[in-house]
Parts: structure tokens; C-alpha cells; sequence
């Protein structure tokens, strides 16, 4: 094995052992424990996509009826499902004004 192969080697081999060093320190060491928000206990309870009449779309904060074509706009892995317009409303989130399409 070349000089340089080996060097190169030794180094990633350095390397990754002090990232995995890093990654089994404490978890609790620096970190706060913080009480969940209204909303945010309010989005933990939020019920599956697929069964839900309402969807939220995490990023913008709003939701929508689940028959309404915007839906289909908000990526998946932003959605969020609600069983009603007050949970959505608990959660944060608001009815979209400006969605024409939306019977709510």
C-alpha cells in the first residue's frame, strides 16, 4: 500500500473515531428541558393525513379542507392532519383567506 493511501487511511480513521466519540457523549449535557407549547402538544395529537377533513401544511401555518386542491401544493412531509377546524385553530394554524377553492 502506497505512503499516501495509508496516511489518508489513519486519518479517516481518526476521524471517524472521534465522531463516534462525539456522538455516545451525554445527551443531557447543555441541552434545556423546555415544557411543550399549547401548539405545539396541539400538533403532537394531530391525527394521520390520509383520515383527516382537515390538513395543515407545516411550513405556511395554515389549514385547509382536506377535498380542497391547495392540498395536494404542501409537500408531504409539511402536512399535517387535523380532525377539526377548532384542533387546527388550538394548534396555531389558520384558515387560508386568499384559497378560492376552499369550502370550509
Amino acid at each position: 500500500m502506497p505512503r499516501s493511501a495509508r496516511v489518508f487511511a489513519a486519518a479517516t480513521a481518526a476521524l471517524l473515531i472521534s465522531a463516534c466519540a462525539q456522538a455516545t457523549s451525554p445527551a443531557t449535557s447543555g441541552t434545556q428541558h423546555t415544557v411543550p407549547s399549547a401548539s405545539q402538544t396541539a400538533i403532537a395529537n394531530a391525527m394521520a393525513v390520509m383520515n383527516a377533513p382537515f390538513v395543515g401544511s407545516l411550513k405556511s401555518k395554515k389549514f385547509y379542507p382536506a377535498a380542497c386542491h391547495t392540498v395536494k401544493l404542501i409537500k408531504s412531509t409539511d402536512q399535517v392532519g387535523f380532525a377539526s377546524m377548532a384542533d387546527a385553530q388550538k394548534a396555531g394554524f389558520a384558515k387560508d383567506l386568499y384559497s378560492t377553492d376552499c369550502q370550509y
